[in-house]
């Protein structure tokens, strides 16, 4: 069904263009192009099988995919590790093969970026910061955020967002014609639109995570680590500030979020428990941390006695705050490693050929 913006926006084209004595004859314009847009600008998405009404075209998609993937290479580019690049790129193809575009040309990369995040342009390419890749314990965990990635692009979510940010801005151009007292607003509002649309809604983050919990579950994956990867990310955040992780700027998160995750993995039923936890741990070592070469993750096996305070002194010569370490880890802040567990340390080395 149109909405009532979209609506709104064709009447006030038809008066705009046409002007009221010619409406009855805008109407049957407006028909006619209507119908062309019904084999252009509907669209069936891929998870509910409705049809909806869009801006961004299938076609539009994958060009604006394949700029974006053309940008994200030329402003951070891409980790030089062929070999962890495989891998994450195996994981994805995984999760996306399991989901309702599985032939879609799907393409999963690792970001030479320090900040924590992921992210997925339309068309199938979705991305992965090395930052975040340290912060994640397991194969299940990374399996679940680029599945929780796949979930948007298959519900079209950035497509629905880029069509109502242009309708309201093309509604916004409208306002002013008619209403130009309203220009000197015009500032303000665009700022707030930009605000807007900056961040996933909750219902969009709720279908992403319930469609990556599927997914994970079809590909053996236990559905937890997702649960498991958010509950690491809000420590972060409590530890640092929301602001300045910028997954969390970009998905919204809530208390109860990963309460309502637990709760659609026990109806799912999966009695999936893989968690890949050591062979992720062996792509992993090594990897850079932080914004210089010289920090690497590697790992350590706690002795008795040992705080987070002593490891990050003794072993990473100060080089990690102790809260972040314990985070690295998948521990709260105020609990201490257990004796005898390997836990992922940051080394100080030199800079590894890839």
């Amino acid at each position: 069904m149109i909405g009532l913006l979209e609506l709104l926006l064709i009447i006030l084209i038809i008066l705009l263009i046409f002007g009221t004595t010619h409406l009855s004859r805008a109407a049957e314009t407006t028909k006619a192009a209507m119908r062309v847009g019904k084999r252009r600008f509907w669209v069936t998405n891929p998870v509910t099988g409705e049809k909806e009404l869009t801006l961004m075209t299938a076609e539009k998609e994958l060009a604006l995919g394949r700029r974006s993937d053309a940008e994200v290479r030329q402003k951070w580019g891409l980790y030089d590790d062929s070999r962890l690049q495989q891998y994450v790129q195996e994981i994805g193809l995984r999760v996306a093969r399991a989901s309702e575009q599985a032939k879609l040309s799907w393409h999963f990369s690792i970001v030479d970026d320090s900040a924590v995040n992921a992210f997925a342009a339309p068309g199938g390419y979705v991305y992965i910061t090395r930052g975040l890749l340290a912060y994640l314990g397991t194969e299940a965990e990374l399996a679940g955020v680029l599945a929780h990635a796949v979930g948007h692009v298959n519900a079209r979510h950035t497509a629905t967002r880029y069509t109502r940010e242009h309708g309201a801005q093309a509604g916004l151009w409208l306002v002013r014609v008619f209403w130009p007292a309203a220009r000197t607003l015009s500032g303000l509002a665009d700022k707030g639109l930009d605000m807007l649309f900056l961040r996933y809604g909750r219902d969009a983050e709720l279908e992403a995570d319930r469609l990556a919990l599927g997914y994970m579950a079809k590909c053996g994956w236990n559905p937890a680590g997702l649960p498991d990867a958010l509950s690491t990310l809000g420590r972060l955040g409590d530890a640092h500030g929301e602001n300045s992780i910028p997954w969390l700027s970009t998905h919204p998160s809530s208390p109860d979020r990963v309460a309502a995750l637990e709760n659609v993995i026990t109806r799912l039923k999966t009695h999936q428990t893989d968690t890949g936890r050591d062979t992720y741990r062996r792509y992993i070592e090594g990897l850079s941390f932080g914004a210089g070469p010289s920090c690497r993750i590697g790992f350590y096996v706690v002795r008795d006695g040992d705080s987070w305070e002593a490891i990050t002194k003794d072993v990473g010569h100060g080089k990690a705050d102790p809260r972040i370490l314990a985070i690295l880890n998948g521990y709260p802040t105020a609990k201490q490693p257990r004796a005898g567990e390997e836990i992922k340390v940051v080394l100080i080395t030199s800079t590894k050929a890839q």
